[in-house]
């Protein structure tokens, strides 16, 4: 047997399990100890915290939130992002090993280093994601919808996916509309349409939206694609990829959340960098590309089902998104 195809044989029958939880737990302790350090935690001290605290005019995201952020108001406004930072680090890894996900690619991927500098809240969304997808309970799963819907803008149409093919529909709404009424009770009945008018005429245009609004309104033809896998779980990831590319107001660092349910191969990682290859010519503007991401992994998924389709006999672990 030539030389490169036994070195071939011996990485694809190790069991790297164990390397890549130390990777990733590694990379979360650095990360954890450069939040004392470095500058950052902008979006948190900026709008999370003040939302927190009762500004709800503060953090662009609907009213039941304040219920769910009530603990960060809390927090001793000097290590509040250490803090975050930490919290957030301890559910991204244990999001990972409920979907399997690599959690060494998904922490060294840039939308994670987004998520930590910012001190962005997108790992509530994740964690209700999850829940509403795999927990068994339906009521556990409507109280994932109420989690994930803090972000609407990125999670409806994955939460629209679920609810379409959730066969104990009515017990999983149970949840959410008694939130939903407790919302108004408490905050009044015309909150949505202040958090609406506030949210879509306030929010800055920045550089981490700016890949979802360059391919505004062209990613909405690509709101069916989902329904066209066999399996739920790829057509919620391919919802959550869809996602991405059929709102405006999703920003890059939000990539995150797919990629844990998709499971990422190792190239997932340099590809989310390759728009610093434009760095040089368009400066922060060169973020309008990372749409090459969901984009690139959405087109993965349609091939394997495609090509699984075409081909029944293949095996059904072909159609599934990257092993990690």
């Amino acid at each position: 047997m030539p030389l490169m195809t036994r070195i071939s044989h011996w990485i694809r029958t190790r069991n790297w399990q164990p390397i890549t939880w130390m990777v990733a737990i590694e990379i979360a302790v650095i990360v954890f100890i450069g939040s004392f350090f470095l500058p950052g935690g902008e979006d948190l001290y900026r709008y999370y915290l003040p939302f927190a605290q009762g500004c709800s005019d503060c953090g662009f995201i609907p009213y039941h939130a304040h219920w769910l952020l009530w603990p960060l108001g809390h927090l001793p406004f000097r290590f509040a992002w250490p803090i975050w930072t930490a919290v957030c680090l301890l559910g991204w890894l244990g999001i990972c090993r409920l979907t399997k996900a690599n959690p060494a690619l998904v922490l060294l991927s840039f939308p994670a280093f987004g998520q930590a500098w910012l001190g962005q809240i997108d790992v509530i969304i994740c964690a209700g994601l999850v829940l509403a997808l795999l927990a068994r309970n339906p009521y556990a799963r409507g109280a994932g919808i109420v989690l994930a819907m803090i972000k609407p803008q990125f999670a409806a149409i994955a939460v629209l996916f679920l609810l379409i093919t959730e066969r104990q529909r009515l017990k999983v709404l149970i949840v959410p509309a008694a939130v939903a009424l407790a919302s108004l009770i408490v905050f009044g009945i015309d909150w949505p349409l202040r958090w609406w008018a506030n949210a879509s005429g306030q929010l800055p245009v920045h550089i981490w939206r700016m890949a979802a609004m360059d391919v505004w309104p062209a990613g909405l033809l690509l709101i069916w694609l989902p329904l066209i896998f066999r399996d739920r779980y790829q057509g919620f990831t391919a919802s959550l990829l869809v996602s991405t590319l059929a709102t405006p107001f999703v920003s890059v660092y939000s990539y995150i959340v797919p990629l844990v349910f998709v499971r990422p191969q190792w190239w997932v990682v340099p590809l989310s960098f390759t728009w610093f290859l434009a760095f040089p010519f368009w400066g922060g503007n060169a973020m309008r590309l990372a749409w090459v991401v969901p984009a690139t992994l959405l087109a993965q998924m349609m091939y394997r089902q495609f090509k699984y389709r075409s081909d029944p006999t293949a095996d059904a672990a072909q159609v599934q998104p990257g092993s990690g």
